[in-house]
């Protein structure tokens, strides 16, 4: 049997899921498919109404803004929490924590060099 020959048959004797890898990836191009769709439709819609669009990058624009505010915070609640566990710790804990940090700190300030 030639290798065409071959392969239609195993196509034919083969479930769907063993041509196209399951439905999984027959979802995942339908959802792509589906968002493209989307895009196209917000993005002509936006081009069409200039005010619309200048509201949605504005909002946009703020949303990007409280997100960084969000991670700056957060890195802020690590940095106090840190210090609060260091200060609630024993003094000989404390002093070999200070001496890591500026061990660590001196090690930064010499690669940036």
């Amino acid at each position: 049997m030639s290798d065409e020959r071959k392969i239609v048959s195993r196509m034919f004797s083969s479930s769907l899921e063993e041509i196209f890898g399951g439905e999984d990836l027959i979802l995942e191009v339908a959802r792509d498919m589906i968002k493209d769709e989307i895009k196209g439709k917000v993005k002509k819609t936006l081009n069409e109404d200039p005010d619309l669009k200048a509201e949605f990058k504005d909002a946009l624009e703020m949303y990007y803004e409280a997100k960084i505010r969000q991670a700056i915070a957060a890195f802020k609640i690590a940095k106090a929490s840190a210090r609060l566990g260091v200060k609630m710790a024993p003094e000989d804990i404390q002093e070999q924590v200070h001496k890591e940090i500026e061990t660590e700190i001196n090690r930064i300030i010499d690669d940036t060099l």
